[in-house]
């Protein structure tokens, strides 16, 4: 297809992991959350300081009649425990009711309690239980419990927070990142696979990996995000059978250490796709569990007829039993394995799986883990939820995966009715986005990624719109993500089925590549990688026209000065510049008017 087809009205149905946008999943979600007793790590400061009180917010639902809360505390990362307001292991702090608040959302009421834990000395690992219970009758109790997105059964919540100074390293707000999905970048042949073959292994290894490191520093980018390694059943690795051990198909463990080595000698740094949540069946204790009930690792995971499969599972897949790592044991295992990769192997930093599944304890204690080992290391969780709870992360991790940004572009962009998404819509988001995350918390942004149809097969393979939309990504994205084959033109043929993912198809080598594409991506990056202003600035409208998709935007961060001129429309448009000379990525000198061509973002320096 040609881009000017593309252009009118080729673009394809979207699809991004979740879809949790829609207004149905919207509502029930908002019903829910106002129902029961419920925390959400609702704490203030959102990343506690040494010797700095905390306090927690918790919501009483109209389903519960209480008019006592207390939370169990303890300080030293022992498991607190308590009832009926007596602590029986750590403190109790009564929470009182500050407001009743009214709910559209099931017209109804719901209280709101607040209580405050003291500070804590450095390196503190502060856990809480909350109860919401009724003075005057003991079988009134109600426990706090999260919202669990799998489906699967509420339990009561064990909460937590470290408290330190650890921060996000510049390198990883600075970096660029390109993630590599190890079976498919450099299997023996390129071309479509059949359905059939889609879930087969193709070949990929780390050794084709080594073998392109040239390829991917001349890029640009920064960094290498590699999909999981280690021993599996599955050509994706994202069912971990042995958390120590490259799986062989992929390679060895002495394969590893030398990606590492020769990716740091290139100024490239390596993070690992790590899978806390969930493991394989094939996993050797989870085998034990299975088989033997009085086996210790029987409490690792949780076992019972309310699961369809007789356990806990990520979602509905049998071969991936979801591991319970609130217990100690592990807990324990994963902490070690996390250390395993970070000292003996060096690597940079994790892309942790579905985040959203383990507890915000766990994340509190693996962040920390990992920072005591590497305080440069890079910590960043995949939450495919909203920002309010992607926020909520902030101190256990350095960030979570932006997927709002990924559906904002991909629908601002493959738009078909610009009255419906103007460009205004976009810039507004993308202002308030940066207003109500921490500074500090890392927000890895994307156009598209392995669980999702290829940005480019979503715009009818019109590559002015990838064009575009990388634009934005390098612009005004937090931490730029690519994904492999992007940058030269790798689509796909077909939609993504409800058993396969068509965006996993092999890279894209030799003549088969895009090389004008490829030529305007590395313009970019280099862009992206010469202006801090880009990476630390803060969004400011100079101009917008929503009738021509226009929109000017600046961002300043100390001396740096950067303009960004948008024409996400139809048709070739102008924008005024300010008073002064600026600079195009070319060099080229601009003042005055400038004409911007459609579907188009041009950058500026000062």
């Amino acid at each position: 297809m040609s881009e000017q087809q593309g252009d009118s009205n080729a673009v394809m149905e979207d699809f991004v992991f979740g879809r949790l946008e829609a207004d149905d999943n919207t509502l029930e979600a908002i019903r829910r959350r106002w129902c029961g007793i419920r925390h959400q790590h609702d704490i203030d400061p959102l990343d506690p300081m040494p010797g700095q009180p905390v306090t927690i917010s918790v919501s009483a639902g109209r389903d519960v009649l209480v008019d006592r809360v207390t939370a169990y505390v303890t300080t030293d990362g022992s498991d607190p425990a308590g009832s009926q307001g007596d602590a029986i292991h750590g403190l109790a702090i009564p929470l009182h009711r500050v407001e009743t608040q009214w709910q559209p959302s099931f017209w109804d009421y719901s209280d709101l309690w607040r209580g405050t834990i003291p500070g804590q000395p450095e390196g503190s690992q502060v856990r809480y239980r909350i109860e919401g219970w009724h003075s005057q009758d003991p079988a009134i109790s109600h426990w706090s419990r999260e919202m669990n997105i799998d489906g699967t059964i509420e339990r009561p919540t064990l909460y937590g927070y470290s408290v330190d100074r650890f921060k996000t390293p510049a390198w990883a707000q600075e970096a660029i990142l390109y993630q590599v999905f190890v079976d498919r970048f450099a299997p023996v042949g390129s071309r479509w696979l059949e359905p059939a073959e889609m879930e087969q292994f193709s070949g990929g290894n780390l050794r084709g990996v080594i073998d392109h490191l040239d390829y991917i520093a001349d890029l640009g980018v920064t960094a290498i995000w590699l999909t999981p390694v280690f021993a599996t059943t599955s050509y994706h690795g994202y069912d971990t059978v042995d958390y120590f051990r490259v799986d062989p198909r992929f390679g060895s463990n002495e394969d590893l250490a030398e990606l590492v080595r020769e990716a740091h000698r290139r100024n490239l740094r390596i993070v690992l796709d790590f899978v806390t949540n969930h493991t394989s069946d094939e996993f050797v204790p989870f085998q034990e569990a299975l088989q033997d009930f009085d086996s210790p690792y029987r409490s690792w995971y949780s076992f019972g007829p309310e699961y369809m499969h007789g356990y806990r599972t990520f979602f509905t897949a049998r071969n991936m039993p979801q591991i319970d790592l609130d217990n100690p044991g592990a807990r324990a295992y994963m902490l070690e394995a996390a250390r395993f990769w970070l000292t003996e192997y060096h690597v940079d930093g994790y892309r942790l799986d579905y985040a959203a599944g383990p507890s915000h304890d766990f994340w509190s204690a693996f962040g920390a883990h990992c920072k005591e080992i590497d305080p440069e290391c890079w910590v960043f969780g995949e939450v495919t939820l909203g920002s309010d709870a992607l926020r909520t992360y902030s101190g256990r991790l350095d960030g979570c995966l932006d997927f709002g940004f990924t559906r904002l572009v991909r629908r601002i962009v493959g738009s078909r009715n610009p009255e419906e998404d103007p460009i205004s819509w976009l810039a507004t988001s993308l202002e308030r986005t940066q207003r109500f995350f921490p500074a500090g918390f890392s927000r890895p942004t994307f156009l598209d990624n392995h669980d999702m149809n290829r940005f480019l097969w979503m715009v009818g393979d019109d590559k002015r719109r990838l064009r575009l939309a990388v634009g934005l990504l390098m612009a005004f994205g937090g931490t730029p993500v690519l994904y492999y084959g992007t940058e030269v033109g790798l689509s796909q043929p077909r939609s993504k089925g409800p058993w396969r993912e068509e965006a996993r198809h092999p890279m894209l080598w030799g003549a088969s590549q895009d090389k004008e594409l490829l030529a305007d991506f590395k313009s970019l990056i280099r862009f992206r990688r010469r202006h801090r202003a880009l990476v630390y600035g803060e969004i400011v409208t100079l101009a917008l026209d929503d009738a021509r998709g226009l929109w000017l935007a600046e961002k300043a961060f100390k001396q740096d000065r950067v303009l960004i001129a948008v024409n996400a429309g139809a048709l070739q448009g102008e924008l005024e510049l300010p008073d002064g000379v600026f600079f195009d990525a070319d060099g080229s000198a601009c003042t005055g008017t400038i004409a911007v061509p459609s579907r188009t973002v041009m950058m500026f320096s000062a």
